[in-house]
Parts: C-alpha cells; structure tokens; sequence
C-alpha cells in the first residue's frame, strides 16, 4: 500500500474518531439537561428538589400542561385535569380518562393512584394548595406555581418548571423568545392611536351581570401590550360592574371584546341587543361593528396565562391595529365577529406560539 494511501486512511479514521466523540458528548450533555439535581423555592416558598428529570408528572391545571408539553414533557404526563385540552398529546391523554378530577375539585386519591414523581398545582386555588400539603405529607414531590396576574410571573413559572425538570435552558429560550415577540408587537404598533377597549370575562341577556377584566389582571396586561386603552383599569381585579358604571363607558369604548365559553347568551343575541339599545348603539364599537367574541382556543390564550400568552397579545394588536400586521382578523360590518379555534389563522407567518396545531401551521398566511 502506498504512503499515500496509508496517509487517507489514517486521515479518515480520525475523522470518524471526531465524530464519534462529539456525538458522545452531545448525547451525554442532553442526558445530564435531565437528570442533574435542581432545587427551586416554588411559589409557596418552599424548596423542591428533584434529583433527576421527571418520569411521571401529574398537572392540576390547563396553564401547567401547556407548559410542560412546551418543554417537550408530554410523554412524562401521567395524568391531568378534565380541562386540559392543549395541545393536542395533552388533550389525548385527557379524553383516554388519565385525569384527576377538575380545576377547582382534584382528586388526591386519583392523584397518588398515577404513582407520580412530580406533582404540580396552582395556587389559585385552595383545594390544590390543601392537597399539596397532603401530598407532601405522603412523601410526594409537589411544585406549586403562581397563579399569574401578570405576563412577569408566567415567564417565572416557565423557568421555575423548566430548572426543577432539568431543562432550564430551554425554559429561558422560551421566555426569551416570548419576550422577543412581544416587543416585536410592541415596535409594530409603536406611533398609533390608542383605542379604548371593554373586556367582558361573562355576561348574561340583555348585558347585565357583566363581570369586565379590570387592572391587575393579566387580560389588562395583555391590552397594555397590544396597544390598547382599558376602560375599566381603574377596578381592580375581575369585578361585576354596575349598570350605571357601564352606562357611562358606552360613549367611550372604541372595542368590546367578549369571551364567551361560559356566557348563557349566544354571541349573536348579545350582538342584536348591543345594535338595538338605545345608549349602547351609539357607543363607537357598536357603530363601527368593532365587538368580538372569543370562544375556544382563542378564549383560552387570555384566560391561561402561559406559553401562548403572546398568542392573546398578538392577536389583539391584530384587532385594535389591523394595518401594522400582515394577518387578517376577519370584521363583518354588520355581521358577528367570532374567532375560535382558528385564531392562528389570523396571526402574521411565524408569530404563533411553537404549540400551534400543525393543522393550523399549515394555513398561516404567508
């Protein structure tokens, strides 16, 4: 054999050397991304530590399954609530019956039944704030995240999972692109006027029993973000409004905006009423057709405050701000505006959070 040839045989060999040795490295360093020890302080204060990545997770609320699917879990889902429905593997496991009772009602029995090594709840809610301190006592590792009011304290529940799981690189590459998005939205709209919007959470026939998204909401956060003007900022929280307080909104609200998954009355009876009321046909979003109703997926991106937040925010400046954005959010001028499950249809290519359906993917408009 000539030296030539001994000299491309020994090159090739070292070039297959290098990279089996890099593909080793990589592997390992995606095995240690899971199974390193991490101790966060949760939301309740305490430290929990896991020792390695979870191999059975229970989630007592839609928000924490959205999160943990967006960090590639779902296959360590065990069980979930009777609403998680998001994205799809979520809703899968939750239509086979791997559930745990509701939001406000879990189940310790049914929870402990799923033998999980990670269990995490809402503190939203006293029932699963009670069956922590159960579950705790039964020797279960428990994570207990915010109930977000503010877009802050979902990047602080997505990086607090993501550093328990293992995976906090990824959960920080989420927040930031979360971030990145938003102010992407934000440059877009930056110089226009600021309408007035009335986000109504649920109301009943003839507009009464209305219960708007006041300050110190998550749902008034997001219309800051989307180039809007809340009209009852000054409530705070979620509170039912009076009758003489809506009356004297009328003249000044530009939009209304009303999720309906949980209203008695259809969006368009509501519609009618707005376009037959004395007052309430002169308001600027009655004349102008400007009233939206969210039902399904598109309701669900403003009232779960987690990885599809930017969802809700761009969706909204696509509302108030139609001419900035290369989407079209569908407006009848005398019609019912309802956006569903398709709200990513209407978003700008490349805007929706990674979990989209790919059915929907498929549609963007370029």
């Amino acid at each position: 054999m000539g030296s030539g040839n001994r000299k491309m045989i020994a090159i090739a060999l070292v070039a297959v050397l290098v990279v089996a040795i890099v593909a080793v490295v990589a592997l390992s360093q995606n095995k240690n991304a899971g199974s390193q020890a991490a101790t966060v302080t949760d939301a309740s204060g305490m430290n929990v530590t896991l020792s390695a990545s979870p191999s059975r997770i229970v989630s007592c609320a839609p928000d924490i399954s959205e999160v943990v699917a967006a960090l590639d879990l779902t296959d360590k889902l065990v069980a979930v609530t009777d609403y998680c429905d998001y994205p799809q593997g979520v809703k899968d496991l939750r239509d086979a019956g791997k559930t745990i009772g509701g939001f406000y009602t879990p189940s310790y029995e049914k929870v402990i039944s799923y033998n999980p090594d990670l269990v995490i709840v809402s503190n939203s809610v006293q029932t699963q704030i009670d069956m922590a301190t159960q579950l705790r006592s039964a020797g279960y590792t428990v994570l207990v995240v915010n109930a977000a009011t503010n877009i802050s304290m979902v990047y602080d529940n997505i990086n607090m999972i993501g550093k328990l799981v293992g995976l906090e690189s990824k959960a920080s590459e989420m927040v930031d692109d979360m971030q990145s998005k938003i102010s992407s939205i934000g440059e877009a709209i930056s110089g226009d006027d600021e309408p007035s919007i009335m986000f109504v959470t649920y109301a009943e026939a003839g507009f009464t029993n209305v219960w708007p998204a006041g300050g110190g909401t998550a749902i008034g956060e997001i219309i800051d973000l989307a180039g809007g003007i809340n009209v009852f900022a000054e409530m705070n929280g979620f509170e039912m409004a009076s009758d003489e307080v809506l009356k004297s909104k009328a003249s000044s609200v530009d939009y209304i905006i009303m999720t309906i998954m949980y209203s008695p009355e259809s969006p368009e009876n509501t519609s009618a009423w707005f376009k037959s009321d004395s007052l309430w046909k002169e308001s600027p979003a009655v004349k102008n057709n400007n009233i939206y109703f969210l039902t399904g997926e598109s309701e669900n991106i403003f009232n779960r405050e987690s990885v599809r937040t930017v969802d809700a925010v761009q969706l909204l400046a696509e509302i108030l701000h139609p001419d900035a954005f290369s989407g079209e959010v569908p407006h009848s001028a005398d019609g019912v505006n309802i956006i569903g499950d398709d709200y990513a249809d209407y978003l700008p290519s490349g805007t929706a959070s990674q979990f989209t359906p790919a059915v929907l993917v498929a549609s963007w408009r370029e």
